[in-house]
């Protein structure tokens, strides 16, 4: 990152911390130096460096996002690494991991080896970097996975360029099998999706455009362990969407048929239904999309159960003239750093159906473990990346505050409860007050 961080010893007081990773929820008092978490004790202990009060806040583990397309390289008018993380620090996200569907694509080491270094030149929080399966995304010719890792990747993902051949998926499975690496797939077979822009049913039929079938998801994934069959693999799955894809991943689950078998959801996915198309248009419109309000509730429920571990927003910016092309025409993807913890907030945990500490691990101590992240914990010794949340502020989305490029959101106008407040990076304040630092709002 390209600001120099502050070392000095700051001492956070009167919040109550909430760490999922080490089952902590209590009033204590915290202290960071040199980029590192020094210590935690209880409240009134003597502190060291500058105090900062923040009573009546919540203080948790900085959040990870491991699903964001930041656009660069080649996309910079949708997005830039410097705009996407100032959305993830305003978001209360300390640490992302950038999808590789770049121009070029990031799918060889050398490729990795410059976006580390952009990364270094502008990121203002930590930016992980995922993997392309396939050269160029072509699906011709799966990369060099060990490669990948050894550059610096932490993962390896089909997204954007699924896999749809058995014979592309077991080899990319056999390529990650000596290794904990993860493989993120994007679970579609295109054959039943099609050329879909929403949900295949009743918002598809009264618009008159061509729908998704909602059956794509597991079909893929009856695939995908179908050629898993003795490999023990790690396999995450990207953005479930349908009833029918939970009730099969927890057959799976139950099975053990994978060494690892792990999920993913974005808020969208458990708190609209394919009707959000028809008062936001475009900016509704993802891949897969929207499904119906049977499917919004088993997704939610999953969440809630734990057969999903991660809530990760698949955030991706487009310009505003690139969705004002219309429903068919317009790319797929809507924005979510800036929003992801207040809807979460709003729509789980003020509901009273999820604990804020089993909430939290899914954007921070899950997403970690699973790629074996630093931090995700506010054990002392771990990097000092943390979020500062008020966890009762009542606001108004509004994308034209929004610090992405990125405006396409089908929460426009969303009443929400729970905001950050403050945003610390290696030990430096990101986020203050409910400020960004020494960042600009781009235009």
């Amino acid at each position: 990152m390209s600001s120099q961080r502050n070392m000095a010893a700051l001492t956070l007081v009167g919040a109550r911390l909430v760490d999922p990773a080490g089952g902590f929820a209590a009033a204590a008092d915290l202290c960071v130096e040199q980029g590192k978490i020094k210590w935690i004790k209880p409240p009134g202990s003597p502190p060291a460096g500058e105090v900062v009060p923040v009573g009546g806040l919540i203080i948790c583990p900085g959040l990870i996002d491991m699903h964001v397309h930041l656009r660069e390289p080649g996309f910079e008018h949708k997005e830039t690494i410097a705009s996407g993380t100032q959305a993830a620090v305003a978001g209360g996200f300390t640490t992302v991991c950038a999808m590789p569907n770049t121009a070029p694509v990031i799918d060889r080491p050398e490729r990795v080896a410059r976006l580390q270094q952009r990364i270094a030149q502008t990121a203002q929080c930590n930016v992980k970097i995922l993997g392309a399966a396939t050269i160029d995304n072509q699906r011709r010719q799966l990369a060099d996975f060990p490669a990948l890792l050894a550059a610096g990747c932490v993962g390896i993902t089909d997204d954007a360029a699924s896999l749809q051949s058995d014979q592309q998926m077991r080899a990319a499975l056999q390529q990650l099998h000596s290794t904990e690496a993860l493989f993120l797939t994007h679970l579609e077979a295109e054959q039943l999706s099609g050329a879909g822009v929403v949900n295949q049913g009743k918002v598809s039929e009264r618009l008159g455009v061509a729908g998704q079938d909602c059956r794509s998801e597991v079909a893929a994934l009856r695939q995908w362990a179908q050629v898993a069959e003795g490999l023990e693999s790690r396999l995450h799955l990207l953005h479930l969407n349908t009833a029918a894809g939970v009730k099969y991943l927890r057959e799976l689950q139950t099975e053990g048929h994978f060494r690892a078998l792990t999920a993913e959801t974005a808020p969208h996915y458990f708190c609209l239904t394919e009707e959000a198309v028809l008062e936001f248009g475009a900016d509704a419109k993802m891949n897969p999309p929207l499904r119906t309000e049977a499917d919004r509730q088993a997704l939610k429920q999953a969440v809630i159960d734990g057969t999903i571990q991660v809530i990760a927003t698949d955030h991706a910016p487009h310009t505003a003239d690139e969705k004002a092309q219309g429903l068919v025409e317009a790319p797929f993807g809507v924005v979510g750093l800036e929003t992801c913890l207040a809807l979460v907030l709003t729509h789980l945990v003020h509901t009273n159906e999820l604990s804020l500490s089993k909430t939290l691990a899914k954007m921070t101590c899950n997403p970690a473990r699973l790629l074996n992240l630093p931090g995700g914990t506010l054990e002392p010794g771990s990097p000092a990346d943390i979020t500062i949340v008020d966890p009762n502020k009542y606001w108004t989305i509004d994308p034209e505050q929004f610090y992405s490029q990125g405006r396409n959101t089908p929460f426009a106008g969303a009443s929400v409860r729970g905001q950050v407040w403050g945003t610390i990076v290696a030990g430096r304040f990101a986020k203050r007050e409910g400020e960004l630092l020494a960042v600009q709002n781009q235009p």
